[in-house]
């Protein structure tokens, strides 16, 4: 791996890491992810390995995944289908569910595994949490509000979703999920905060349908990026490791019942800006093909206001255009690689 991008991804790591956060009360414990492969998951379990090592915080991480995994000293993996019910035999103090299909091309191709992944899914792990006594973090995301006003909205905000469009099911989903915590804290008092992460993108290597990662491919292989609107949305994003940053905050700090929005700091830049700026990090042009695509969102402001979580102690490390450089800095290192 190329120096500069082992540098750019372990300086990362080590920004959050050393952030003033609440470590203590991990110190010793136990947490749960489902989807640990994932690409949130995976960055947070190499935030914890970076603590264990540096601090002796002996904190335990059980990944549960459809595709396992190789275990390690701090590390338990486990191969497992959040949609049937979660059994472990040991103790499990945090619980954070991150377990979802996440882009537009598998909410298409397979709408119905898309909701009851997420409901089946976060219900199992709830009845864990009930069982371990766990706290329980819910990822849930932007995609609640549906369409948003003129205005970034705050987590009291309802947006209007089309509930008779399959591509709504993700939206609906999310929300039953954030419904379903609520119910399981209301019935069984179960200790739950909820994170509305904006999207998230970064330097992934599995493949993201979802528009920004799709101009980043472009970008990174010499192609001209080729934008199928007019552009004009206007969207909140959160680089990968602010998310990260910002999970481990709600983790350690957020409210009990509370959810917080995740995103950086708006730049004023539309979808289409955002695209022109990706494709001059590599010398290339934007091309308009404009189509009708009834697996992307219909969305076209979405903007997502963070006192909540600021007020809590969390602050983005990372602009928009920070985090798009970072990761054509890194996705361009694959390419060569491969």
């Amino acid at each position: 791996m190329d120096k500069k991008m082992m540098n750019l991804k372990e300086e990362e790591i080590k920004s959050i890491a050393e952030l003033p956060y609440s470590w203590e009360k991990i110190k010793d414990k136990t947490i749960l992810v489902s989807g640990g492969t994932g690409f949130i998951g995976t960055s947070l379990i190499e935030l914890i390995k970076y603590r264990n090592q540096k601090y002796g915080e002996n904190t335990k991480v059980i990944s549960l995944s459809r595709r396992g995994g190789t275990s390690s000293e701090y590390l338990e993996c486990i191969r497992a289908d959040v949609k049937q019910p979660v059994q472990y035999d040991g103790k499990i103090d945090y619980i954070i569910h991150l377990a979802s299909n996440t882009h537009p091309k598998q909410y298409a191709d397979d709408p119905i595994g898309t909701i009851m992944t997420n409901i089946c899914g976060c219900d199992n792990l709830l009845k864990l949490a009930v069982e371990k006594r766990a706290r329980f973090l819910l990822a849930s995301s932007v995609e609640i509000y549906g369409q948003g006003m003129t205005v970034p909205m705050d987590e009291k905000y309802c947006g209007y979703i089309d509930c008779n469009l399959a591509r709504s099911g993700y939206n609906e989903a999310k929300r039953t999920c954030e419904a379903l915590t609520q119910s399981y804290r209301s019935a069984f008092g179960v200790d739950a905060v909820i994170a509305r992460f904006a999207r998230v993108f970064g330097a992934d290597k599995k493949h993201d349908t979802k528009a920004m990662s799709q101009f980043m491919d472009k970008a990174v292989h010499g192609e001209n990026i080729i934008l199928k609107s007019k552009g004009q949305q206007r969207y909140s994003y959160c680089y990968i490791a602010d998310a990260v940053s910002g999970l481990f905050k709600l983790l350690l700090d957020g409210q009990d019942g509370q959810a917080y929005n995740i995103s950086d700091d708006d730049e004023g830049l539309t979808l289409g800006e955002y695209a022109e700026y990706i494709a001059s990090l590599a010398n290339l042009k934007v091309r308009y093909e404009i189509e009708n695509n009834e697996s992307v969102s219909k969305a076209t402001f979405a903007l997502l206001d963070t006192k909540k979580i600021k007020n809590i102690g969390w602050k983005p490390q990372y602009s928009v255009k920070d985090g798009l450089k970072r990761t054509y800095i890194i996705k361009k290192q694959f390419v060569n690689e491969d």
